[in-house]
């Protein structure tokens, strides 16, 4: 223990030796007017982290030889080195003064500028360099990273991309400049840039994540696919995803789109209100009916009073022919809306499905009592459903009340032969026989090859 006390006194008391010759050599030097000498020995006390040492002899040379640039050059490093930023800058000003042409001088005011928190005047010192040395790599990439962090994205972009024209080396600067590019929605130049940085940093996940975006908001997606599949989902936001979903769903690939949308609700469960209904009509219009169900449910949890999304799952219950599940969903919907004409239709077709004749007949004359309201805007409306409602009763073989009903639906749709083939055999059936005729001709007037109304006039005699 005793051995390295003494030798770290050694080194001590060798150091402080040390510092003490330098400066009485230095200051002979200057008694000597040899300010070149004194500069050399304060830049080796510099190097060898004698700092204060550097200071004494450089502020002693600098009052005896005020023109040296070199001295005052010296201690602003000196003090930069001691954080002292505010004494470098004096010193670095004042050498700057003496030799205006200075670039590398320059950087160096424009670095401890940045130190210092002023980024303005840092990026004005680099511009200088560029207007002086239009080849000064490092100035363009200064400016970009000061623009970039002030997210003065369109300028960033523009530094940045020049000095990526002089140097590929910087992983900072692809990062930089991709994303300033992907920002202001230059996705073409972003994604060639995030590409190439690619080459050269393999491991920059960011890069892969701004290529991927970049290339599904260019179009490009079967490429922009394979870079989603390479990117963690962690770099990507929720809204990121419900973007690209977006893009796909626009670009017809939509079993890709509902994979995109589905990460999107996953990290972000505020979106589903936006984008369940989306996703379950992509599984809707591809049949899938069951997996449809599931994101209505999901958009009638976030939203219960989604109209849209109660009457499509009723028709996804009808199609997987539940339609005790279509009866459900569609008077939830009516609890809603209780006049949305659509809902009504699906659920007297519902109701036909279930045999519940009499709450199947409720329904069409709910609708006919909407329609009615203004009859002229509703003439085919009331002419399907006069004719669906006198279906119910003709197949129950109550003729009669089917008569007038059908009446009622020849009046709003006229050229429908359906509807008067069916009044002339119901007024066949209950032996209206001059009646029963004149429609079985209308019939043939609407439908000339009707085998049904030419078998009716033959069992009437015509």
């Amino acid at each position: 223990m005793k051995a390295i006390i003494f030798l770290v006194l050694f080194v001590l008391l060798a150091s402080f030796d040390f510092a003490q010759n330098q400066y009485d050599a230095a200051s002979d030097a200057i008694k000597d007017n040899n300010f070149q000498k004194a500069l050399s020995i304060a830049q080796e006390c510099l190097s060898k982290d004698s700092t204060d040492t550097a200071i004494k002899i450089l502020v002693d040379l600098t009052a005896h030889d005020t023109s040296n640039k070199a001295a005052y050059e010296a201690l602003g490093d000196a003090y930069n080195k001691m954080s002292v930023l505010e004494l470098a800058l004096q010193n670095y000003n004042h050498a700057e003064m003496l030799d205006s042409l200075n670039i590398p001088l320059k950087f160096k005011i424009g670095e401890t500028l940045y130190k210092q928190k002023s980024y303005t005047d840092a990026a004005n010192k680099f511009l200088q360099i560029i207007t002086i040395d239009s080849n000064y790599a490092q100035a363009y990439f200064k400016v970009g990273e000061i623009l970039y962090y002030a997210k003065q994205y369109p300028n960033a972009a523009y530094y940045l991309d020049k000095f990526l024209k002089f140097d590929q080396n910087n992983s900072k600067a692809f990062s930089y400049t991709a994303n300033s590019l992907y920002i202001i929605h230059n996705f073409k130049h972003a994604a060639e840039v995030a590409q190439e940085g690619i080459q050269k940093f393999p491991q920059l996940t960011d890069l892969k994540k701004i290529l991927a975006l970049s290339l599904t908001f260019d179009k490009n997606l079967p490429e922009a696919l394979k870079y989603l599949t390479e990117t963690p989902d962690s770099l990507i936001t929720g809204r990121e995803f419900a973007q690209v979903g977006i893009e796909f769903l626009n670009g017809k690939m939509d079993s890709v789109a509902a994979i995109y949308f589905k990460k999107a609700m996953d990290k972000e469960p505020s979106l589903i209100n936006s984008l369940a209904e989306t996703v379950a009509t992509t599984y809707y219009r591809s049949a899938n009916y069951d997996s449809a169900i599931v994101y209505y449910d999901k958009k009638i949890k976030a939203d219960s009073t989604s109209l849209s999304a109660h009457v499509n799952k009723a028709l996804c219950m009808v199609q997987l022919q539940n339609y005790d599940g279509a009866r459900i969903a569609l008077l939830q919907a009516l609890q809603i809306k209780n006049d949305y004409v659509p809902a009504l239709q699906w659920l007297a077709t519902s109701y036909n499905k279930l045999d519940s004749t009499e709450a199947e007949l409720d329904t069409y004359d709910r609708l006919i009592q909407l329609a009615s309201a203004d009859p002229e805007k509703n003439q085919k409306l009331l002419g399907n459903t006069y004719g669906s409602k006198a279906l119910v009763y003709l197949l129950k073989k109550k003729y009669a009340p089917a008569i007038d009903i059908l009446k009622s639906a020849v009046k709003y749709d006229p050229d429908n032969f359906q509807y008067h083939l069916w009044l002339a055999q119901a007024l066949a059936l209950t032996n209206r026989k001059d009646e029963a005729i004149k429609e079985y001709r209308k019939t043939l007037q609407l439908d000339p090859k009707n085998a049904d109304a030419k078998k009716g006039l033959k069992i009437l005699g015509e």
